[in-house]
């Protein structure tokens, strides 16, 4: 992942460009929900189950989800 940083809310600034970074779910993190889901990273954590405001602009990585059958066939 790159370290994309992220669009401040009340500004849209560009921040922490270089030393944060991930990408969210393209779905909420619950119905409704301004929020999503999704890993997140700086130079001393990671977070694989990050939750941050869509508004941020953070990137989107699109996933499908397969149901474990699939794998038994």
């Amino acid at each position: 992942m790159v370290a994309s940083g992220y669009r401040n809310l009340t500004s849209g600034a560009l921040t922490n460009v270089g030393t944060e970074g991930g990408c969210l779910s393209s779905s909420p993190s619950a119905a409704g929900s301004v929020t999503a889901s999704g890993p997140w990273f700086n130079s001393g954590n990671v977070n694989p189950f990050n939750s941050h405001n869509r508004g941020h602009g953070i990137p989107v990585r699109c996933v499908q989800y397969l149901q474990a059958a699939f794998f038994n066939e």
